[in-house]
């Protein structure tokens, strides 16, 4: 009984592990990279910066660095820049945020 025991729970044990084992799956693999190639193909950005496919419009949220104290990163002017360009950018993708 013993070693039946002993049997039993090493072939569960070498069953457990045999998924350890397995090889990547290539076509998985290489049927995403076709889908995320196709994708990029899609959403490609031109020249203008303005993206080519409809309805995409990303706008990233301002980053306005600190402009005051002894330690500042940039000025106040800068940051008035940097506004502005964001609502412009905004406008000009129909108004639509995030």
């Amino acid at each position: 009984m013993k070693k039946l025991l002993i049997t039993l729970i090493g072939s569960f044990a070498l069953a457990g592990t045999l998924p350890a084992f397995a090889g990547p799956d290539w076509q998985i693999i290489e049927k995403a990279r076709k889908d995320k190639q196709a994708a990029a193909q899609t959403t490609r950005v031109s020249s203008s910066g303005t993206s080519m496919a409809a309805g995409s419009c990303r706008i990233d949220p301002p980053v306005l660095q600190l402009d005051h104290g002894p330690r500042a990163q940039t000025t106040p002017y800068q940051n008035q820049l940097r506004k502005e360009r964001h609502e412009a950018q905004s406008k000009a993708c129909g108004g639509t945020t995030k």
